[in-house]
């Protein structure tokens, strides 16, 4: 995920502290930056605009009456970035009117973690 210049920023948001950790190492090995680990909408906007992340790794359902889906429509309004749902909940994308958005469900595993984030990332396997 790194080239040459600087590691790819990602911001992780998701409240369940060991798919944090679990994220953090995927990541982690795959040369990336997590620049921020927010575990509400409303940390997810103000982490988004203070560090301007390249990849989000977003889960759907947060504390608080912000969910996922609604954080990162608000993120990329203002600074469009790729994003990809990891998510028990990914059905409710559909339904949601985001038919097209990436995810994979949770429980995942990391090379399909992997895989969709250089998919996300335009990046070839």
């Amino acid at each position: 995920m790194a080239d040459e210049a600087k590691a790819t920023k990602v911001l992780i948001i998701e409240d369940e502290p060991l798919i944090v950790l679990d994220l953090k190492a995927i990541l982690k090995d795959m040369g990336c930056d997590v620049c921020g680990v927010a575990e509400t909408a409303e940390q997810a906007m103000e982490t988004a605009k203070r560090e301007a992340p390249d990849l989000i790794l977003v889960d759907i359902r947060l504390p608080g009456e912000t969910d996922g889906i609604d954080a990162v429509k608000a993120i990329v309004a203002e600074r469009p970035t790729p994003v990809l749902y990891v998510t028990g909940n990914w059905r409710e994308l559909r339904s949601r009117g985001l038919p097209d958005a990436m995810a994979i469900g949770k429980p995942y595993l990391p090379s399909v973690l992997r895989r969709a984030i250089q998919t996300v990332m335009g990046q070839d396997a």
